[in-house]
């Protein structure tokens, strides 16, 4: 369904809403442009606030009958449906008034308001589970919008009814549906809905196994949600992008992503949207084993489809809790949790799923009941291969191999198991259209890195200039008092600009040092060692997180102070390009005081890299194996105590048996002049760097690096 109403159902009346009513309402409606306002105002709040709403609209309805006002008894009529539907009430209330706008609306011959009732009442019969007669009145509702000449309702409907597409299996009316509403948003530059359907494309684009398109999709909705501070968007927008990185098995980035939904969506009480991530997280948990943590999940989102009586919900839930239980190897409750999901389905009048028989072939399979899963496991076969899913005929494929094999059929196996080994490395070749993808923002960060690099050319040469043009001015002037205090006034102007210059200067080059050739070109080397081995999606994997290193790297150069949180983030996708060059070569871990809050306290960037790097590159490769690297921040004397410490082989071993230690010292001159930098600016003899060695019984352990760091707050 439409996934920013659904999105934006069931929020909680605000009792500070609730004690301001009787004030905020006391005022009589006395003429139609008051009621019309009223009303409107209503229909605005309704999926926010719809006890609010359904006060507004009671008044506007009760003063519309008074001057007998048609219009305006329809738009208080339409404006209670919809806060009741917002309440999960589609049964009773919220339909009555949505037929009775329907009814008024249709008496006046009101085509925009007749595409709002029809719209409304294909969401009850949505959540009645009534899918056909859903779909009839999103019909309807998108032919009065086109004779209204309403873009937005004609691009809500168009979503819906891609919704429908999809239930039926019928993908490519729901690309046309939505790629329509694309292309009429972008040309009335209607950001929001925008956002819907671009985001609905990425749901079908994942449908159909081009997962590159998927995530493109997904990042362009979060942008153009976040361009509008839209939570609620934006909680939908990570809980796809969450499921994009499942599918690319990158579960760290999955459960990043759907935390940040499940914790916006808990916020406004959003029970469609907590059930929905719930059974993404839970499948997230079963990719990596702990699938008792997952049945918490997926029960949680069962319940809460049963509270909001949506029977379509509570299918899937079925489905997921039936494919959990099955890999936990308790067949006969998933069995019965499956025929709960077929038969919740079936009630709704839509197809089922092919990837319900799929399952079901699976448990019945488990139980020895091998003609019936053959039977089911044939029929997903053949409903994957006439709806173009080729994720379910790959599934459907490997399990008929397995079937055919445990009944002597050998021949017929090796033909379904060929076909399912094609279909995954046709699967794996649409992965590396990602990479494809990857590499052209690749080239974006390279012209922003030529655009920040000009940028400050451009601030070092008007440096240069207004020093030269105060030594000038200095030569020129002739009374002896007047120059005196003109040159140190002109002094400590050229102190302050020297100052700024110098740091520039260190920002250039610290740029060049952490974007240096030698990094970029081994780390593609690697990426294409990958590729070449069949490692797509490690590589995938490398490519991403190097493509973030980048544009953090990009970002953070141009600032004189980042948040540590962000520092953090940038050194950890550092250390894990490098983890996947040396395969795992070492460990490291990153503390942070508990007395530091990572959001508020900000440091100047880019001072711990270096010194990682040399760590890795200097004393732990050369000849140490178990390396491990520890980094850790913490307050003291009213600065950020930076330690990074290793168990390599020590500074002078490394010199004995390295010549390349010339990039080593120019980074660690480069990370000193910064400090240096900042201790003279600030007058804080405290900011320091310190690197000593460690030995234990004569022999070398490690190294150990300290920073005294200055620090700021974003906020007391």
């Amino acid at each position: 369904m439409d996934t920013r109403l659904k999105g934006r159902i069931m929020v909680p009346l605000l009792l500070l809403l609730t004690v301001t009513a009787e004030s905020l309402f006391s005022q009589e409606l006395t003429d139609t442009s008051a009621i019309a306002k009223s009303t409107s105002d209503a229909y605005a709040i309704a999926r926010r606030n719809p006890d609010i709403a359904i006060i507004m609209s009671h008044q506007s309805m009760s003063a519309s009958r008074k001057l007998d006002y048609k219009k305006g008894i329809a738009d208080a009529s339409l404006a209670l449906g919809m806060a009741y539907l917002a309440k999960y009430n589609p049964g009773d209330s919220a339909f009555f008034y949505n037929a009775q706008a329907l009814s008024l609306y249709e008496e006046t011959e009101d085509r925009a308001g007749m595409g709002r009732a029809c719209y409304g009442l294909s969401y009850v019969y949505s959540f009645r589970g009534d899918v056909p007669s859903s779909e009839q009145y999103a019909n309807r509702a998108l032919r009065c919008f086109e004779e209204a000449g309403d873009n937005r309702g004609i691009i809500n409907t168009l979503n819906v009814l891609s919704y429908h597409a999809r239930q039926r299996q019928d993908l490519e009316a729901a690309k046309g549906f939505l790629e329509r509403a694309v292309a009429t948003a972008r040309e009335v530059r209607d950001t929001l809905p925008l956002a819907d359907a671009t985001n609905s494309l990425g749901n079908l684009y994942k449908e159909m196994a081009l997962f590159s398109q998927a995530i493109d999709s997904y990042f362009e909705a979060l942008e153009l949600w976040e361009a509008k501070s839209d939570t609620a968007g934006m909680s939908i927008a990570y809980g796809s992008i969450g499921l994009a990185y499942f599918y690319q098995k990158d579960y760290d980035r999955a459960l990043e992503f759907c935390r940040k939904h499940l914790l916006l969506s808990e916020k406004r009480s959003d029970l469609w949207e907590v059930s929905k991530i719930c059974n993404t997280i839970a499948q997230v948990h079963n990719a990596r084993g702990v699938s008792d943590s997952a049945l918490v999940y997926l029960r949680k989102s069962l319940l809460l489809n049963r509270q909001m009586n949506y029977p379509t919900g509570e299918a899937s839930s079925c489905y997921n809790i039936a494919s959990t239980l099955l890999y936990m190897s308790q067949s006969d409750s998933a069995y019965w949790y499956m025929q709960q999901a077929m038969d919740l389905v079936t009630g709704t009048g839509t197809p089922v799923p092919p990837e319900y028989y799929v399952t079901l072939a699976n448990i019945e399979q488990s139980l020895g009941k091998y003609s019936q899963a053959m039977a089911n496991g044939t029929r997903a076969y053949s409903l994957g291969k006439e709806k173009g899913l080729p994720l379910t005929v790959s599934d459907a494929s490997l399990l008929l191999s397995d079937l055919y094999f445990r009944t002597g059929r050998k021949d017929k196996a090796y033909e379904y198991l060929r076909e399912h080994m094609l279909l995954r490395d046709s699967i794996s070749n649409d992965e590396f259209l990602k990479q494809v993808t990857r590499m052209e923002l690749q080239y974006n960060y390279d012209k922003k890195q030529e655009a920040a690099e000009y940028e400050m050319m451009q601030e070092r040469l008007i440096s240069e200039n207004k020093i030269r043009q105060q030594r000038t001015l200095l030569t020129s002037l002739g009374v002896m008092f007047a120059l005196a205090a003109l040159f140190a006034m002109l002094y400590l102007r050229h102190t302050r600009l020297k100052s700024k210059y110098t740091q520039i200067d260190l920002e250039q080059r610290l740029l060049r040092a952490q974007m240096n050739p030698h990094f970029i070109f081994n780390s593609l080397c690697a990426i294409q060692d990958l590729i070449m081995t069949d490692k797509p999606q490690k590589a995938n994997a490398f490519l991403t997180r190097i493509a973030r290193l980048m544009r953090n790297i990009l970002e953070n150069s141009r600032e004189e102070y980042v948040s540590l949180e962000n520092e953090v983030e940038t050194l950890k996708l550092y250390l894990e390009v490098q983890q996947l060059r040396f395969e795992n070569g070492f460990e490291y871990k990153i503390e942070i005081d508990r007395q530091i809050d990572p959001e508020n306290i900000s440091i100047p960037p880019m001072l711990a890299q270096p010194c990682v790097e040399n760590s890795i590159e200097h004393g732990i490769l050369p000849g140490r194996e178990n390396g491990r690297i520890n980094v850790s921040y913490s307050l003291r004397n009213g600065l950020i105590m930076l330690e990074i410490t290793d168990n390599g082989i020590g500074r002078q071993k490394a010199a004995e048996i390295s010549t390349s230690v010339k990039k080593q010292s120019i980074s660690t001159k480069l990370t000193e002049k910064r400090l240096e930098h900042f201790r003279k600016i600030l007058k804080e003899k405290q900011i320091s760097y310190e690197i000593t060695d460690l030995y234990e019984g004569g022999t070398a352990t490690g190294t150990k690096v300290v920073m005294m760091l200055p620090y700021r707050k974003a906020f007391a």
